[in-house]
């Protein structure tokens, strides 16, 4: 008896601690700006090589909005850098949650102080600081910010996050009760299905086929047909996005569903991941159609290294097996978190037409998934670590000629279009790279256009070496070109006394800036590095003195490549 009683608290226990960590606050959270909450993007939404990890606010297109702690609890996270957030704040609440807050313009002014002490402390613009529990305490409504369109933000507004303080997980922000007016549905635009074999035929044709959509009432069909005849195993996939109310941006969907016959096979619900798994977005998406068209389309299928933790439900991968003479009913539904929702709906018949196909013959290596791969010639070493592909593939490997103005052959390897998880390294071997340009090598991608863009590179024991997250085209370049400096409001013994800062633009032609400083009378002055600008801004502090001021920069590139410029401003 004892032990069906233990037993019987064992069972409450886990009951109520599973309870707990799903359980979602409403109402504990106040929103972080004070006018009505329009977003311009939504959580998991899809990006280039990520998912999104929070919700934009829109800011109407302006800065300097108070930005307000959403409840009780302390600065735990103050993070400044050129790119990314550019100027972010990270709030630890006493419930289990950080509240995160990017492309600020500036913070209030106690944080502002304590932020511009530990730049001069530590002579950088860039700064990850972590304060004292204690030492920065804040309440509900206090004014922490103001919003801004610092980092790679692209317009002004307020980038805003909650995560799980343990695992450090972002999770959907408006599942914690945030107003957002929202009555449209989703839109679906495009129905794309994939043979699962060679065999496989879609309309007797063995290759992918794509169907637009009309749609009524926001129950969409497919254009000029109902019915798809198939031979043999398929999956799908769907283009797909959300219009808010009162805005014009394609947000991600929240939930996304495939039934066959009223049967789910494949589901996956936007409620958080980790930022481990960010990057499963290639998988996820057709990544060959989103290079070769822009065009985000999600499949319903999982390939064998694809470790995303979205997915609710999915049957036998999401391929699916259509018998002959058998019709099918096929049904996507795809909602948003407002509880609007979108369906697509037609139908699969069973085929029985064969196709004669030649088998394709791939000339390349077998690369596995699962395992490092090594590919080594003459003058290329390339290395593949274990699960940096989704799935296996046929390597396929040429060398051309050396582009003009580079340093060795260029070595093809596969397809930009098969995208890579994780860095690989690459080892490629000049030709005739004079003793003296060693250290200015690095390895280049060569674009379609015939661009180079730097993949960086050190010599080391006779070959380039780097690491890639991308296949395509390499070769071995150098820069010797040192960055550029454009100074925009300012000039030789320029009087700048009706101005309240320096602005100057720098440049670099191919490996990128790497440091930069500026100093006035020899001191080390606080340059803000506006990176999507190109754009160094310095704001005029006690460092200015009155009359004359020798301001200098050096900027320099990832190749050591240098450039100076000089000037006497009055003041």
């Amino acid at each position: 008896m004892c032990k069906i009683i233990a037993k019987f608290f064992l069972l409450l226990i886990i009951s109520i601690q599973l309870h707990a960590q799903s359980y979602i606050p409403q109402n504990y959270f106040i929103p972080p700006v004070d006018i009505e909450l329009f977003l311009s993007g939504t959580f998991a939404e899809l990006r280039s090589d990520h998912f999104h990890s929070g919700m934009d606010i829109r800011t109407g297109e302006v800065e300097g909005l108070n930005i307000y702690a959403i409840a009780d609890g302390y600065i735990s996270r103050i993070k400044v850098t050129s790119g990314g957030y550019g100027k972010a704040l990270y709030i630890t609440h006493p419930n289990g949650y950080v509240s995160v807050y990017g492309h600020l313009q500036k913070y209030n002014s106690k944080l502002n102080e304590f932020v511009y002490n530990q730049q001069y402390l530590r002579k950088s613009y860039s700064v990850d600081l972590y304060p004292k529990k204690d030492q920065f305490i804040v309440k509900q409504g206090d004014i922490v910010a103001i919003s801004g369109n610092t980092g790679r933000s692209g317009g002004p507004h307020l980038h805003f996050e909650i995560r799980d303080e343990a695992s450090q997980k972002p999770l959907n922000p408006l599942l914690f009760g945030f107003k957002v007016a929202d009555n449209t549905p989703p839109v679906i635009n495009l129905l794309k299905i994939y043979p699962a074999s060679e065999s496989t035929t879609v309309n007797h044709k063995t290759k992918p086929s794509e169907y637009y959509t009309v749609h009524k009432n926001h129950h969409f069909s497919l254009k000029g047909t109902d019915t798809i005849y198939i031979s043999g195993s398929a999956y799908f996939g769907i283009n797909t996005y959300d219009p808010f109310n009162n805005g014009n941006n394609k947000n991600g969907v929240y939930s996304l569903q495939l039934f066959i016959d009223s049967t789910l096979i494949y589901k996956h619900t936007a409620n958080k991941f980790s930022f481990d798994e960010t990057r499963y977005i290639n998988s996820l998406i057709d990544y060959k159609e989103f290079k070769q068209k822009k065009r985000q389309i999600q499949k319903s299928y999982i390939q064998p290294n694809n470790q995303l933790s979205i997915y609710n439900q999915v049957v036998n991968k999401g391929i699916i097996e259509f018998k002959e003479d058998k019709v099918f009913h096929v049904s996507y539904v795809v909602n948003d978190i407002a509880g609007n929702k979108a369906t697509l709906s037609f139908y699969v018949k069973g085929d029985n037409k064969i196709v004669e196909k030649k088998p394709e013959v791939i000339q390349g290596e077998l690369f596995r998934y699962s395992h490092r791969n090594y590919f080594k010639t003459d003058n290329l070493i390339f290395e593949v670590p274990a699960r940096a592909l989704y799935d296996s593939l046929q390597f396929v490997y040429q060398v051309s000629d050396s582009p003009k103005n580079t340093f060795s052959s260029l070595h093809h390897l596969h397809f930009d279009y098969v995208p890579l998880h994780t860095w690989c390294n690459l080892n490629i071997w000049p030709d005739s790279l004079p003793l003296q340009l060693q250290d200015k090598a690095l390895i280049a991608k060569v674009t379609k256009d015939g661009l180079f863009k730097s993949s960086g590179g050190e010599w080391v024991d006779g070959f380039i070496k780097t690491r890639i997250r991308e296949f395509g085209n390499y070769c071995i370049v150098i820069d010797t070109i040192p960055p550029k400096i454009k100074p925009l409001n300012i000039k030789d013994q320029k009087n700048i006394v009706n101005q309240q800062s320096l602005k100057i633009k720098i440049t670099d032609e191919l490996s990128g800036i790497k440091k930069y400083k500026g100093t006035l009378n020899d001191q080390w002055i606080l340059m803000e590095y506006d990176v999507k600008n190109d754009l160094l801004i310095y704001r005029f502090d006690n460092y200015l003195q009155k009359g004359s001021n020798s301001f200098k920069l050096i900027v320099t590139d990832e190749k050591g490549n240098q450039s100076n410029y000089q000037a006497e401003l009055i003041f």
